[in-house]
């Protein structure tokens, strides 16, 4: 497989209306999307077979993406007819789509990938982001899969500093996932943060997560515990990060986050509180993104680095990254899955 076979969120619906397509990049690939008056999503290669122009640019009539240049008509399935020769007929490469959760997905034609499903029953819907970084994916990637950088870089979620050799950290890895659990002491926090998440400083902080390389994403259960009694506090948020591979060197961040709801007058406070919530997930998000927009080095081999104990998934994630999602033969990865041994 390559990584257009599988399924990506790559635009938030409520932004493809029914008279004008929006350009995409996804793996260095300009895809123009449309939609009809009855609600069917296309998408196509953004260039005219005719005389390369980008489709983007054009219009939606009767239910086909008309390029602005000389009134081509594109269908959803890529046949293309010309205005000025109707007996000539083309074709483009077009792209299977489905609405989902807010948003418009993509694979190739044909291929047999499987959409993500959402497991988010029993918690209410806080917020979608939508942010592109200027860092390839196995390193944006990375920053999302350790924790080693929370105290320091996070402005409010994440361990202490001068604790964090008490952070347990233990992985599990199957053919087609690696699942990483984190726990040790929460960082000091503010006291309106605290509030709305229903923790208190120096809680035991629990980051649970599992990263799948069809599409690549992680799905995130966070909690925290009474470090004496043990009890779990109020709140779990459950995120799903999908990392799109627009172009080399850059990657979109997609962010569904959740927070459980234990009952329908939690479920009211957070859906009263959403905006704020949004925030408080979005400044954290900005966090990542500032620091790996700063790299000193954006080479995303991971040879010639001093890994510690938290860094033991970069080389699995890797090998996963190149066999599953990019579809490349196993030879290729095995200098990272040694190297994630021997982390």
């Amino acid at each position: 497989m390559a990584a257009l076979d599988h399924w990506h969120p790559v635009l938030p619906a409520r932004q493809l209306s029914t008279k004008h397509p929006v350009g995409i990049t996804l793996a260095n690939q300009r895809i123009a999307l449309f939609r009809s008056n009855q609600g069917t999503i296309g998408a196509v290669n953004d260039c005219c077979v005719h005389r390369r122009a980008s489709l983007c640019r054009g219009r939606v009539v009767d239910g086909r993406l008309q390029c602005g240049y000389h009134g081509w008509l594109f269908s959803a399935d890529g046949e293309a007819e010309s205005p000025g020769t109707p007996k000539m007929r083309a074709t483009t490469t077009s792209y299977d789509t489905v609405e989902k959760y807010g948003y418009v997905w993509l694979r190739a034609r044909g291929s047999q990938a499987k959409l993500p499903q959402f497991n988010t029953d029993g918690y209410e819907y806080v917020c979608t982001l939508d942010q592109a970084v200027d860092a390839p994916l196995e390193l944006v990637l990375d920053n999302f899969t350790e924790v080693e950088h929370t105290p320091t870089t996070h402005a409010n979620f994440g361990y202490e500093l001068s604790r964090m050799s008490e952070v347990q950290t233990h992985v599990e890895s199957t053919d087609a996932s690696v699942r990483v659990v984190n726990v040790g002491p929460q960082k000091r926090t503010p006291w309106i943060i605290q509030a709305l998440a229903g923790l208190r400083s120096g809680d035991r902080f629990t980051d649970d997560w599992t990263t799948y390389f069809s599409p690549v994403y992680s799905v995130y259960d966070q909690f925290w515990n009474d470090p004496k009694t043990g009890i779990e506090r109020r709140d779990r948020w459950r995120i799903y990060v999908f990392f799109n591979p627009l172009e080399p060197g850059r990657t979109q961040l997609v962010v569904f986050a959740y927070l459980r709801a234990t009952t329908p007058a939690r479920a009211a406070f957070i859906r009263a509180t959403r905006p704020l919530l949004k925030r408080i997930v979005n400044v954290e998000v900005q966090c990542d993104v500032a620091m790996l927009e700063s790299l000193a080095d954006k080479n995303p081999s991971i040879e010639g680095m001093k890994l510690s104990r938290f860094d033991r998934v970069l080389g699995m994630q890797r090998e996963r990254i190149n066999r599953i999602y990019y579809g490349k033969p196993q030879a290729c990865s095995a200098n990272a899955a040694s190297m994630a041994e021997t982390v």
